[in-house]
């Protein structure tokens, strides 16, 4: 929201892994508050929430988008 209001466009989110840190309720609470926003989350187990249901994911396999 910061960004937002400071630069008047939404800013682009990278979000490395953060997923494995936190328990549901606040992976949960983290997706929602996103949903509208471009995010970029990395992580090692698929996410199973429905604030992904719309979002467009992708798998890396050996180095290689499939």
């Amino acid at each position: 929201r910061l960004m937002r209001e400071a630069f008047d466009e939404p800013p682009v989110v990278l979000l490395d892994d953060v997923m494995s840190e936190l328990d549901r309720k606040r992976q949960d609470f983290l997706l929602k508050n996103t949903e509208k926003n471009q995010v970029f989350i990395t992580c090692c187990e698929p996410l199973e929430s429905e604030y992904v249901k719309n979002a467009k994911l992708f798998e890396i396999s050996e180095g290689v988008v499939v």
